[in-house]
């Protein structure tokens, strides 16, 4: 594929993502002048609506406020990234310090001159940033772009002040003409230092003041360029017009044929304090540039990448937070082969240890002499290669911020639009709304008692019988404890009256351990009996989302979740801000029947007898038994330990049962039986009511036309934040062709 070609794909792949970014910005249009609409309303009914209602209503105007601020500032960024994407040409940085060849490697690629891409063997020579476009049979023109007054007091002049912390800013060009303030200390009068650059744009004034504001873009032709663009002229003498100038714009035929679509960016060198230059360099990168070329010419006499390498990375990785600067630039090492100045070595050891070992990390480098067209349009082939292969997961980055704030925004207008569609509910005035919400009240709780009641009722029949979970798990316990006891072999008892001073002292430890042992492996009930628990919870969170109409107020599906997100909406219902309600819902939710707490203290009554000091089986002195009549001692304690422990759990099969009615028992006493309860309720009820019967007071007010015109408001907003508005950004050409 031709150079050309591999441009004019790149381009057609990024103007599908282009398309993407156009409607997510239609989306964040459409949801900022509904949210206006919705916000304008708001602030209507504040004033209309009852308290309740317009504390509700208030409280929204924190989100509100927060969405109509970054709406705006999403739909610029989206603006931005399509900019980008739409763009007809790809923009390659070209980008390094004083006297490296970057200008001589835009020559060679150009074919242009020194009269439009300025060079010097003397400091600094590109002042400002310069776009140089290929274009097919044009002659080369300029267009050049001017500061106004104010941009380059805010852009170029204010950021010296606030840096070098010299007091407010001049606001007019007659304000910076007047002298300026003193060098602050720290700072040292010596070329290069921060003050002193602002020195010079103070005394240059006169010079360039009568180019800022001038119409642009200003036409040139090729011979002109350079007092635009240079800081010195052909005979090294200073330049000051491309102070007054922002960029500029040449178009031009490139030496070879087939660079169509190609656009490169002279950017000024960065090589000292000059800020100017840093955020020139920063912004261009934001906005303009797909790709970086760093530009570097090892010195011939000793070289490595140090700390003004580093500085010029540093400055432009921040122009590319999104992207990744590793990712998505090159350096090109600039080999130079002339008798005196070869650094063919250094630039061969340039790319194969000095690089590798330093943070300067790039795509990749490569050694070329810039000065020959040949070596660079080499290359550059290799940049588009590059690009052509990885562009797809360069731009993803770039999309995945707009992605994950438009998901962001998404969901935060959703759940606004959720919150305002209760709002209609509750603005009524109440003699539209309590009569109806009372016959509503009475007749869910009623439901709400009769579900519980029924639900006492069958835990009170089930309270005597075995629960079958704990009688599985205590059998599945017995049973291993049995198969599976442990004890030490005949030669092991030997070894260990031999350690521990005697026989009688291995079997008191032995005793101890199986005691141990044994009680562990009770613990195994505790899954039993918390999913007992959690089953008691599960049933009375069905009777409160079902009977009880209060499904609506928390999606989780765990039953002591439930209880708990129930719990946390009851409102303020006393003085003390106390309530039965919340008090019993809470601790519902907080009980857990353990092993501890159920059935520790049984087995633990069980296992006295595999206890030293108090054996089942008292060590014999006189005579002393051998080592298999000690283990024969330990299986016989330990076998009636674990009699015991049967005999003693199956009395306690059906506590668990016992204990779940006791529970539920005194939840239904505190939240219906007790006095006050049901006045609890329909002060909750009443707080809650848009969510348990979504529509029923909506209805009411079809006749009250201020609260017609918010649901329709929030019925647009919804609409807009319905799943699938917007879709997601695609981040591949595959997902952008679906």
């Amino acid at each position: 594929m031709s150079r050309a070609g591999r441009i004019a794909e790149i381009r057609r792949r990024r103007a599908r993502q282009a398309q993407a970014l156009e409607r997510a910005r239609t989306w964040v249009t459409e949801s900022l002048e509904r949210l206006r609409e919705l916000e304008a309303l708001r602030a209507e009914l504040l004033g209309r609506v009852p308290d309740e209602a317009r504390s509700r209503l208030a409280a929204l105007g924190a989100e509100v406020s927060g969405l109509l601020e970054e709406l705006p500032a999403e739909a610029t960024a989206l603006d931005t990234t399509a900019a980008r994407f739409r763009r007809s040409t790809l923009n390659v940085g070209v980008i390094g310090r004083a006297r490296q060849g970057k200008s001589r490697l835009i020559q060679s690629l150009t074919g242009l001159t020194d009269q439009e891409v300025p060079t010097s063997d003397g400091g600094f020579c590109t002042g400002v940033t310069s776009v140089l476009r290929h274009e097919d049979g044009v002659p080369t023109q300029a267009e050049v772009y001017f500061h106004t007054e104010r941009s380059f007091l805010s852009e170029v002049i204010a950021p010296y002040y606030t840096e070098l912390e010299l007091g407010p800013a001049p606001r007019t060009l007659d304000h910076f003409a007047e002298p300026l303030p003193p060098e602050p200390a720290g700072e040292k009068s010596v070329e290069g230092s921060r003050y002193s650059h602002l020195a010079q744009l103070h005394a240059a004034l006169p010079e360039y003041r009568r180019y800022l504001g001038m119409a642009s873009p200003h036409r040139v032709g090729p011979q002109e360029i350079r007092r635009f663009v240079a800081q010195s002229d052909e005979q090294d003498q200073p330049c000051h017009a491309f102070r007054a100038v922002r960029y500029v714009r040449i178009t031009t035929h490139f030496a070879h044929q087939d660079w169509t679509g190609l656009s490169l960016i002279d950017l000024p060198g960065l090589d000292d304090t000059n800020l100017q230059d840093a955020q020139r360099i920063v912004a261009a990168l934001r906005d303009e540039i797909d790709i970086v070329v760093f530009v570097r010419r090892p010195d011939p006499l000793g070289d490595g990448v140090g700390r003004p390498d580093h500085q010029l990375y540093d400055h432009v990785q921040e122009g590319l937070p999104a992207t990744g600067l590793n990712r998505c630039s090159f350096l090109l090492i600039n080999k130079c082969t002339v008798p005196r100045s070869d650094n063919s070595a250094n630039a061969r050891r340039m790319a194969e240890q000095w690089l590798p070992a330093s943070r300067f990390t790039v795509a990749e480098a490569h050694v070329a002499d810039c000065s020959r067209p040949d070596d660079v349009a080499a290359a550059m082939d290799r940049v588009l290669d590059y690009l052509l292969a990885n562009l797809d997961d360069l731009d993803d980055r770039l999309l995945a911020v707009r992605t994950e704030k438009a998901a962001e925004l998404h969901e935060r207008l959703a759940q606004l639009a959720a919150r305002a569609e209760r709002l209609a509910d509750l603005a009524q005035p109440t003699e539209i709304w309590f009569l109806p919400f009372t016959t509503l009240f009475k007749q869910t709780h009623a439901q709400l008692a009769h579900g519980l009641a029924g639900l006492v009722r069958e835990l009170r029949d089930e309270r005597d019988l075995t629960d079958d979970l704990l009688a599985d798990a205590v059998e599945t316990v017995l049973d291993a404890a049995e198969h599976d006891p442990a004890h030490p072999t005949v030669d092991e008892l030997v070894a260990r009256a031999a350690a521990e001073d005697g026989l009688s002292m291995a079997y008191g430890k032995y005793l101890n351990e199986s005691r141990a042992r044994l009680s562990r492996r009770f613990l195994e009930c505790d899954v039993a009996l918390h999913a007992r628990t959690a089953d008691m919870q599960r049933r009375v969170a069905d009777v409160l989302r079902g009977p009880a109409g209060l499904g609506g107020l928390s999606g989780a599906p765990d039953g002591g979740e439930f209880l708990l997100e129930v719990a946390a909406r009851v409102p303020r219902v006393r003085e003390d801000g106390g309530s039965e309600i919340r008090y019993a819902l809470q601790l519902l939710a907080g009980f857990q029947l353990s092993y501890r707490g159920m059935l520790q203290h049984r087995v633990r009554a069980c296992l006295d007898g595999l206890h030293a000091d108090t054996p089942a089986m008292p060590f014999p002195h006189h005579p002393g038994p051998t080592a298999r009549q000690v283990r024969e001692m330990l299986e016989v304690a330990y076998s009636e330990a674990l009699y015991q422990c049967r005999s003693e759990l199956h009395k306690a099969l059906a506590d668990p049962s016992a204990a779940i009615f006791a529970i539920v028992e005194e939840f239904y006493d505190r939240v219906i039986a007790s006095a006050g309860a049901e006045e609890e309720w329909l002060v909750f009820y009443q707080d809650v009511r848009a969510e348990i019967w979504p529509g029923k007071f909506a209805a009411l007010a079809e006749d009250a036309a201020h609260l017609r015109r918010w649901s329709e408001g929030v019925a647009a907003l919804a609409a807009l934040a319905a799943p699938g508005r917007p879709g997601p950004l695609p981040g591949t050409p595959e997902e952008a062709a679906a």
